[in-house]
Parts: structure tokens; sequence; C-alpha cells
């Protein structure tokens, strides 16, 4: 009798092991291969597209829906009233829902298939779903981000990296992640949330093949693009700063950044604005610090050093992710909507002013900026840093 049950345990381990291997292996995953139930197809042909929510079909993980509870007000639009109460009203609450689909699709651009013609509608980027080969088959699937993201900082850290938070570690730890996020960024951070390289998904950039998956978890009913803030942001943000040890550099510096020239929203005159600075509060060591970090834990320390950052509006800012908390940030806005970073750094307790002054569309290559006004508020949000308040704007 203990023969047979050591056999059958031993049989089962063996299964096991091999299981492991064969579902995680991304040797096999590059040739696929069938599980008994279902056959994945070579070839996916979009024919329709649906808006229904999932769990009529689909098992939900979790619910999410939760709000900062912190009162501060962190975020302020100048002479734009309704923006600054919606923003930290609604930007401070987290809803979203975590599926399991299974027999599921995926493509580079972050498109789901619930079927080999079918793509799930409130997905991002579902609107670039193309018909493209089916090249890998796989066992377990995480999909966040889209391919915006694979050379953008901002929508890697928002749209990719942050939900990644919120899958529970023993899904991180055994399952493939398709990658989403620029170069610099993925590596360091995939290892923390636990994604070992052999379960790395690089699919060939701007094409639209598909993997297949056994399971797929994914995030829908909202959504994280440029949508997606809250308690989870502030968290990612407090795992990092333990991870970098950041906590042990104490924010001193004073600093301007800008967009590379030839870039979106490039402010053209910034040294003229930085050199009035420097004759008009001549006690504060005014530095520059350049928008071209290649190493994500420089980046990380660099950006710990600052408590007073000026900066015009895009991606760049999404770094303040490694400020401390209640340090202040000033965006240069391009008379256009930012609630994106509005929601990111209120969600990382950064007091954060917009205010427009880039002349040029938000699309375009920037413009001088009015070097009056940079002073006006580069003096107002000297005291918001001293009282954590906006009670001298008013």
């Amino acid at each position: 009798m203990f023969i047979c049950d050591l056999f059958s345990l031993l049989v089962s381990c063996s299964f096991l092991v091999a299981l492991e291997i064969y579902s995680y292996n991304p040797e096999f995953a590059l040739f696929g291969y069938e599980t008994p139930d279902w056959t994945p197809a070579s070839f996916f042909k979009v024919k329709r597209k649906i808006d229904v929510p999932l769990e009529k079909n689909w098992p939900v993980l979790r619910y999410i829906n939760e709000t900062i509870e912190d009162p501060t007000q962190y975020h302020f639009s100048y002479r734009k009233p309704k923006e600054t109460h919606d923003y930290n009203f609604y930007y401070k609450t987290l809803q979203t829902t975590h599926y399991r689909l299974e027999r599921a699709y995926v493509s580079f651009n972050g498109a789901v298939g619930l079927d080999e013609n079918t793509i799930f509608q409130p997905t991002d980027f579902e609107r670039n779903a193309t018909n493209a080969n089916v090249v890998g088959h796989y066992r377990e699937v995480i999909v966040t981000g889209y391919l915006w993201a694979t050379y953008n900082f901002g929508h890697s850290f928002e749209d990719f990296f942050t939900p990644l938070f919120l899958i529970p570690e023993e899904i991180r730890r055994r399952s493939h992640i398709i990658v989403f996020s620029m170069p610099f960024l993925y590596d360091t951070l995939l290892d923390l949330l636990g994604f070992l390289p052999d379960r790395r998904i690089y699919l060939p950039k701007n094409k639209g093949e598909y993997i297949s998956a056994d399971i797929l978890h994914c995030f829908a009913n909202r959504t994280f693009y440029i949508s997606q803030w809250g308690p989870n942001t502030y968290r990612f943000k407090r795992f990092l700063h333990e991870k970098f040890e950041l906590d042990k550099i104490t924010p001193s510096e004073y600093c301007f950044t800008n967009r590379p020239k030839g870039k979106r929203r490039h402010i053209h005159n910034l040294d003229e604005v930085i050199n009035s600075a420097k004759a008009k509060f001549p006690t504060i060591d005014w530095k520059f610090i350049p928008d071209n970090h290649t190493n994500l834990i420089e980046c990380a320390r660099d950006f710990k050093k600052i408590k007073f950052l000026f900066s015009p509006v895009g991606s760049n800012i999404c770094k303040c992710i490694f400020m401390a908390d209640n340090t202040v940030v000033i965006c240069v806005t391009a008379n256009f909507p930012e609630n994106s970073l509005a929601g990111f750094c209120l969600s990382c307790k950064l007091f954060e002013l917009q205010y427009d002054s880039i002349s040029a569309h938000h699309l375009e290559y920037g413009s001088p900026i009015n070097v009056n006004d940079a002073l006006f508020h580069i003096e107002k949000c000297l005291k918001v840093l001293e009282t954590g308040n906006w009670n001298v704007y008013k």
C-alpha cells in the first residue's frame, strides 16, 4: 500500500514538473502546443467587435473600487475651478475589473480577442485590431498596456506597470507577460514584479501578430488607457521607493527640466526663465535636469533629490513618481486638458500646478512661454511648498 501511494505521488510530481516546464518554457511557447479541449487558430481574422459585460461568460477575479482617503487638495488648475474640483474629487478613485478570460487571443497593440474573430471592444486600442497570424501559444498570460507604451515613459508607467501591481503575486509569478514598455524600464521593473526573463513576450514592433492563451488576465470596465490612478498608483510608488531605497535620499533641489528640442511641447526660452528665476530668487540654487535618462535607478535617485520641479507638460513629468510626498511640480500646459498628469501627480501625493503658457498645440513642437507668468507661478508655488496648501492663490 505504501509503495503504491509512493508511486502515485512520484507520478503526480513528475506530471506537475513536466507541466511547469511545458507551460512556461519559451521554447515550447514559440512552437505552440495544443491543449486537450481546444486548438488555437493559426490566423486571427477580425469579423466583429462586441461590447457586453464580460462577466456574462467569464469569471471576474476581482472588482476593484477604492479611493484615496487623504483629503488634501494636491492639484490646482490655474483659473480653471471646474478642472481643479473634478481632478481632486474624481481622480482619487480607482474603478476597474480583473477578468480571467479563457481560450483568448491578444495582439501586440493590446487588442483582446474572445475567439479567433471577435474583439472585445472596451479593451485598449481595440480599434487597431488587424487580421494577422497567431504566432505563439501560452498557458497563462497577463496583458496590460498597448503599443504606444513601448516608447512613452508616462504610458509605460500609468498603463503597463501600475496595473500589474494589482495582479496577485502568485499569478504574476506563474504567468507570461506581454511587454509594453520602454526598454530602459522593463528589465528592472519586471524583475521587481516577479516576471522572470523567460516569461516575457516581446512581439515584433509595429506588427499585429497575436498570441493565444488558455487563460488571459486583463482589466476592463474600466481599462487603464491614461484613465486610472488612485490608491494603487501610490502603493506602486511606495513599492519603488522601498526597493530602490529612495527614502534614504532627502529632497533638497530646485530644478527645471525641458522636453528635448524638436519634441512636442518643448519650451523654447527655458534658459531665459531659468536666468530670471536665479535673479529673482538668488538664495535658491536652481538646477537644470536633462530629460535623457537611460538608467532607471539613476533616474529614480536624481528625481528623489528634487523638492521643486518646473517642467513642460509631457510624460517626462511621470518621473515625479520618484519624488517625495508633498513636494511641488509646476506643469506648463499647451491649452489642452491634461487630466492624466493631474491624476498621476495627486495619486503620488505631489502638489501639482497646471497653467497654460505654451502657445503651440499639444501635438506641436512647443513655443516660448511668458517669463513673467513663469516667475509669478514659481513664487506662488514656493509658498505652496512651504505651507502645504493653495491658499496663496486665493
